[in-house]
């Protein structure tokens, strides 16, 4: 292993997300690769709370929202990055991004969200872009970063024990996911209907919390369908793995967004075919044969039908998902890419992109970004 490293970790939004779980999982892999992780972040918030839980020391930074205690926390900092003799800084948002700027120190930036990049000029001091995604870096090269500066890591996945399972009617099929409009219950909804009335024997289940729809309005949206015999609503889930274990078939409706899809993941870890909608990352997770475009129920119909006419292919494709989940998308290979993007940026004393790292740099003082 090459000399250990001592990387602050910055991540200011209250929320867990996937960005934060990514940045948790980045955090126990630096750390078994021998590194050691400090995080600031807000008091109370849900990275503070894992750096507890999992034996992190953290420090508290004002919420993205709170521009007026910033000037004093990034003093405090400062001062905190000298104690503890931090080598380099993590940043996971836009506004981390300048804060490490600030602070002086080599920075590298980490984006495993959907928010488009700004051109802003805090990336000249940023020695190696993260992209959580291929996805991820299409949206920093447009914005105008050379593809060389970004590293894809995809986040990577234990597979749970496997669980087989028959096929048998009435099939399930089921779509796990926070219930927000960009998820595309609806299509969902309208794909089931589209399969009960040719006459496929079939239930359609849906688990996740309530954002910005409540199970009310798709149990609404199920009776005007005719459907709401073969609609069953879980609710939020302990963990998604009982819930794929339970269906034959999952489904992911979603009609933008997916920067990353850990849905996706973790039903190719699960042993299950899965039919997807094409947006943002999915297509790095699905085989074409099985994407559909957002929002077009038909296709999405069509797609699960030729699979529940063919019972033997749903076993097979499963099987072939969880094999990819465990070859493709291992914690040991997202480990071994994290620590080596980290050791190479901080250790190999390569120069630090020029002013010109974007073709439109913004010449304005430093503002949070994405």
């Amino acid at each position: 292993m090459k000399q250990p490293l001592r990387i602050l970790s910055v991540i200011d939004i209250p929320w867990n997300s996937g960005l934060a779980a990514y940045a948790f999982d980045q955090a126990l892999a630096l750390r078994g690769g021998g590194h050691s992780v400090i995080f600031a972040c807000p008091e109370g918030s849900a990275a503070m709370a894992f750096a507890g839980r999992e034996g992190f020391k953290s420090f508290p930074i004002p919420d993205r929202k709170d521009f007026l205690r910033l000037p004093p926390a990034l003093l405090r900092l400062r001062a905190a990055a000298r104690v503890e003799k931090i080598d380099a800084v993590c940043a996971h948002t836009g506004r981390a991004q300048t804060l490490g700027f600030l602070l002086g120190l080599p920075l590298l930036r980490v984006k495993a969200d959907a928010k488009k990049p700004s051109a802003g000029f805090t990336f000249s001091s940023v020695k190696k872009t993260i992209a959580a995604s291929g996805y991820i870096k299409k949206l920093f090269v447009e914005a105008g970063l050379d593809a060389a500066q970004v590293t894809v890591v995809p986040q990577g996945i234990k597979p749970p024990p496997a669980s087989s399972r028959a096929p048998q009617v009435p099939y399930k099929i089921g779509l796990l996911g926070r219930l927000d409009p960009v998820k595309g219950h609806a299509c969902f909804l309208k794909a089931a209907e589209e399969l009960l009335r040719s006459g496929t024997r079939a239930e359609f289940h849906l688990a996740g919390y309530e954002a910005n729809i409540k199970y009310a309005d798709l149990l609404k949206l199920a009776e005007e369908l005719d459907i709401a015999a073969s609609v069953v609503f879980h609710g939020k889930v302990d963990g998604p793995f009982k819930f794929m274990a339970a269906c034959d078939i999952g489904v992911i409706a979603s009609l933008g967004s997916e920067a990353v899809s850990r849905a996706a993941l973790e039903w190719l870890a699960s042993g299950r075919p899965l039919v997807s909608t094409s947006a943002g990352s999915l297509p790095e997770y699905v085989d074409q044969d099985w994407l559909v475009p957002p929002g077009d129920h038909l296709a999405l119909a069509a797609k699960l039908s030729a699979l529940l006419a063919d019972p033997a292919r749903i076993i097979t494709l499963g099987e072939e998902n969880r094999v990819r989940a465990a070859k493709d998308f291992s914690r040991e290979a997202f480990a071994a890419a994290t620590c080596a993007v980290f050791e190479n940026a901080v250790l190999s004393r390569s120069p630090v992109p020029d002013k010109n790292s974007f073709a439109s740099p913004d010449p304005r003082p430093p503002t949070p970004g994405s």
